[in-house]
C-alpha cells in the first residue's frame, strides 16, 4: 500500500507525516524506517523508529532510492512501513517526473509486504495522475 500526504508547501505536512509514524510506530509488531534528507527529525520520532538520514546514502535518482529500499528490505526482512518525507527536494525534481519511483513502489510494496507513507507537495491542480490514487 501506498499513502500520500499531498498539499501546498508549507501546509504541515511534515507535521502529520511524523504524528503518523509516531502513532503506528507504538503499535508496530515490525520496523519503521524513516527516511528524510537530514537528520533534523531525530527528537521528534518516536524511538522506535528507524531515521534514515538520505544525504548519507548520494541517493541521486529514482532508481537509486528503490535499490537503496530494496537492499534495506534485503537485510531486514521485518520493514513493514516506510516513510518518505519530501522526496521532491531529496531528488531536486518535479513530482510528475517521479512515475518510476511510485511504480517501483508499488511492486516492492507487494512483493515484501511493506506499506509506504510518502509527502509531496504541490497544487492539487497538478496533481499527476499516477499518484492521484494513492492520496486520501
Amino acid at each position: 500500500m501506498i499513502q500520500v500526504i499531498y498539499g501546498a508547501k508549507g501546509t504541515g505536512k511534515t507535521k502529520v507525516i511524523v504524528e503518523h509514524a509516531n502513532n503506528y510506530a507504538r503499535e508496530a509488531k515490525g520496523v519503521v524506517v524513516y527516511i528524510d534528507r537530514t537528520n533534523h527529525r531525530l527528537h521528534d520520532l518516536h524511538r522506535n523508529i528507524r531515521l534514515v538520514d538520505a544525504s548519507s546514502y548520494d541517493l541521486k535518482s529514482q532508481h537509486d532510492i528503490l535499490s537503496f529500499i530494496k537492499g534495506m528490505l534485503a537485510a531486514n526482512f521485518d520493514i513493514e512501513q516506510i516513510y518518505i518525507d519530501g522526496v521532491t527536494r531529496l531528488l531536486d525534481c518535479n513530482i510528475s517526473e517521479l512515475k518510476e519511483l511510485y511504480t517501483g513502489m508499488e511492486v516492492i510494496s507487494r512483493e515484501h509486504n511493506v506499506n509506504f507513507v510518502i509527502t509531496a507537495s504541490g497544487a492539487r491542480e497538478e496533481l499527476p495522475p499516477f499518484i492521484e490514487k494513492y492520496v486520501d
